[in-house]
């Protein structure tokens, strides 16, 4: 039995049918994937364009994480910035309540300053992470330390065995109004003397910023204890006392696009944190017994200057108190808020790009599938019409 046909016309159709399958099955990976194929070379004439873009999406993505890192830590700082200010504020509160009766008050004044500088450490010594938020592009180095090895506590408060004797002018004028840190006339000073364990209320000499060879030489040549109010602003503000900070002075950076890079956050070593630092360091320092009013009411007096430059705005000077430090770091925000609109919408035309050469559209896929499957059926069916076709059928 002969079939109608010729092996080369079956050939041809066999050809034809296994072609439609491979479009029905590849339009059956789109629909799948939503791409329109799985390599570049599907996509030839797009790669360089698309590859641009995603390259440019990429950065885009790491700008836009930066933005968030920075955001976050700004966020931090000024958190903690703010549970400064509000140990700088109940400290004046105890301060004002302290300055009634100071002696009084003293232990339980050395205890809350005690309580506050270690809060104000933890506060300083803020982190993300493993990274410390104020110590500069010193990230791995805590800001604040009373580390022996490395800081000197603050002396307020001295008490020497001195023999008053006609040389005494001399050594007052040399080792106290001359001592190194502490220049005549940049701080409030007061001079005690302590006879037989009885501290006086009243300073001598009359006038201490100038005393005279005839005080000392008329007093009984004996042995004495002195003290000295050694607290000041002006002091402080003129000798600067840093060695408590471990960072540096470069304040940390962030790159938000191709050609931008901004400054955020502050340092550990601003002068109303140092001037906070120094103020309860100086009363924590004090010794354990009290020293007489006078002497306190004077670090009660200078505390509460300090506290003012530190809470208090003044315009009228380069102080920057802490509200203004704050200030300073949630500046950048804006800027970053900005900086991520950008971003996002750069990210979302990027995917529009990338999605237009490498997406599908799938009412066309769709269509397509459904026109090869009846191409599909109806080779199908030829095939096994003429594989079932022989001449007596045909005649």
């Amino acid at each position: 039995m002969t079939r109608v046909g010729t092996f080369a016309q079956q050939k041809l159709l066999m050809f034809h049918t296994l072609r439609t399958q491979e479009r029905l099955f590849a339009g059956s990976i789109q629909l799948a994937s939503g791409q329109k194929a799985q390599k570049y070379s599907g996509i030839a004439n797009d790669v360089s364009r698309l590859l641009a873009v995603e390259s440019a999406q990429l950065r885009s993505r790491e700008y836009l994480q930066n933005v968030d890192v920075a955001q976050r830590r700004i966020e931090l700082s000024d958190f903690n910035l703010e549970g400064i200010e509000d140990i700088a504020r109940q400290m004046r509160g105890y301060l004002e309540d302290a300055g009634d009766a100071p002696a009084a008050n003293f232990a339980g004044l050395k205890s809350f300053a005690t309580n506050a500088r270690a809060l104000l450490i933890d506060h300083l010594n803020a982190r993300d992470g493993d990274r410390y938020l104020l110590s500069g592009n010193r990230v791995d180095q805590e800001t604040a330390t009373l580390d022996a090895a490395v800081y000197t506590h603050v002396s307020l408060f001295k008490a020497d065995a001195i023999t008053i004797d006609s040389t005494f002018y001399a050594q007052y004028r040399d080792e106290v109004l001359g001592t190194p840190g502490f220049p005549a006339g940049s701080f409030y000073e007061q001079i005690y003397f302590d006879k037989n364990g009885v501290a006086p209320t009243v300073p001598f000499p009359a006038d201490p910023a100038n005393p005279t060879a005839t005080e000392f030489i008329a007093e009984d040549p004996t042995l004495w204890d002195y003290y000295v109010t050694r607290m000041g602003s002006p002091e402080m503000l003129a000798n600067p006392k840093l060695d408590y900070y471990q960072g540096d002075g470069n304040a940390p950076r962030v790159r938000i696009s191709e050609t931008t890079t901004i400054s955020y956050g502050i340092t550990g070593d601003e002068e109303a944190l140092q001037q906070m630092f120094l103020l309860l360091d100086a009363i924590v320092s004090l010794p354990a017994t009290a020293p007489p009013d006078s002497f306190l009411s004077t670090i009660i007096d200078e505390g509460m200057k300090t506290l003012s430059k530190v809470i208090d705005i003044d315009t009228s000077t380069t102080f920057q108190s802490i509200s203004e430090l704050r200030n300073r770091v949630v500046g950048p925000l804006i800027l970053l808020d900005n900086a991520r609109d950008t971003l996002n919408r750069s990210i979302e035309i990027a995917k529009d790009v990338i999605a237009d050469a490498e997406g599908i559209n799938e009412t066309e896929v769709i269509a397509q599938i459904q026109s090869e499957q009846l191409i599909l059926e109806a080779s199908y069916r030829t095939v096994s019409q003429i594989q079932s076709l022989s001449l007596v059928n045909y005649l």
